[in-house]
């Protein structure tokens, strides 16, 4: 059922996003046309010039809209579907709650991804410099070592769960937000605030922790311990910290889907 529930979502979603990415392919092909025909003695004019500016404000407005709607359209779907009159059809189908907000999650996860891709490829059509066909080139020749291999999987592993713990803590936030009478859309951005800033104080205490730590004569010889490791292998180093952060962020994203869950299976009536 989760299959089929997320081909749904999808479709809904891309029914509300397909013309900003539309859009954002075909404007950049504009930058690149004004960056080539701009010396020309017949586009030498401050009419041109002008035009020219314009358009280039609404590039930049649209790669702003590229990152910013698909974030706006997901929370819409959520609280649409989920949690306003009409998700009285979606929460009275015969699907689990956490199948029905785990496609909300995967869903919203598909759809910044497409977006962050487009937004490279939007920017890499308006740089002059750059060129498909090179890039291309340089793909297939390119060996890659077990480093670069592993290094690329963990980045994107680590991007992943970057964005799946901001999408769970915007759906805990609406939840939370959906258990008072009133004012359930101004307390679900409230709640978001209050999560985010309760996140940045743990993580806060924790640094704390440990300079206090390191003060210590046992953190002290953990800690020169630690800087001598870091020193001779930098590359080792670096994804032990990919990886810790890739857990942290995992963690924390089921954490707030747990809790998601829990509470519209006990603390909300959603049919």
């Amino acid at each position: 059922m989760l299959g089929l529930r997320l081909k749904y979502d999808l479709k809904a979603l891309f029914r509300v996003t397909w013309p900003v990415y539309v859009v954002s392919m075909v404007l950049p092909i504009g930058i690149r046309i004004f960056y080539w025909i701009q010396d020309w003695p017949i586009f030498d004019t401050m009419i041109f010039q002008m035009f020219s500016g314009f358009y280039t404000v609404i590039y930049v407005m649209s790669l702003f809209c590229l990152i910013i709607w698909p974030i706006v359209v997901c929370v819409r779907d959520f609280f649409n579907s989920m949690l306003k009159d009409e998700g009285y059809l979606t929460n009275t189908l015969p699907v689990s709650r956490n199948t029905l907000i785990v496609s909300k999650e995967i869903a919203g996860l598909i759809l910044f991804l497409i977006s962050i891709v487009l937004f490279i490829l939007s920017l890499f059509v308006v740089i002059p410099a750059f060129d498909f066909m090179q890039l291309t080139t340089w793909l297939t020749h390119f060996h890659w070592t077990w480093r670069e291999v592993v290094g690329a999987v963990l980045f994107i592993l680590l991007a992943l769960t970057s964005v799946y713990g901001s999408i769970t803590m915007f759906v805990l936030a609406m939840m939370l937000g959906q258990m008072h009478r009133n004012a359930k859309g101004i307390l679900s951005v409230a709640y978001y605030f209050v999560i985010s800033f309760v996140m940045q104080a743990i993580v806060f205490v924790f640094l704390m922790m440990f300079g206090l730590a390191a003060d210590t004569e046992i953190g002290w010889h953990i800690g020169n311990s630690f800087l001598t490791f870091a020193s001779r292998h930098e590359w080792e180093t670096m994804l032990i910290v990919f990886a810790v952060s890739i857990l942290y962020n995992l963690t924390v994203g089921i954490i707030f889907h747990s809790i998601s869950v829990w509470i519209s299976n006990h603390k909300l009536n959603l049919e």
